[in-house]
């Protein structure tokens, strides 16, 4: 299988991108020290919440909501128009 240079995807420090004979990436390849430190920031997320960083939209939103927050860009929710 061809593989790709070595890169750095986010905060993850990936080695190198497996791809397939039409290039598209299907996996990656890290060292333990890595892999040890993603697993223990796994373990951090409480089971009811990992939803939200599976659904990029969702987990967007929540971050540009937190940053309009952060600015004073907030506003009362009013239930009744719901």
């Amino acid at each position: 299988m061809p593989t790709t240079n070595k890169q750095r995807f986010d905060d993850i420090k990936i080695k190198e991108f497996v791809t397939d004979t039409k290039g598209n990436k299907i996996g990656v390849t890290i060292d333990i020290k890595e892999y040890t430190r993603l697993s223990k920031i796994l373990k951090l997320i409480p089971q009811n919440e990992s939803w939200l960083y599976e659904n990029e939209y969702a987990l967007e939103s929540v971050h540009n909501g937190l940053q309009d927050a952060a600015q004073g860009k907030i506003s009362k929710l009013n239930l009744k128009k719901l």
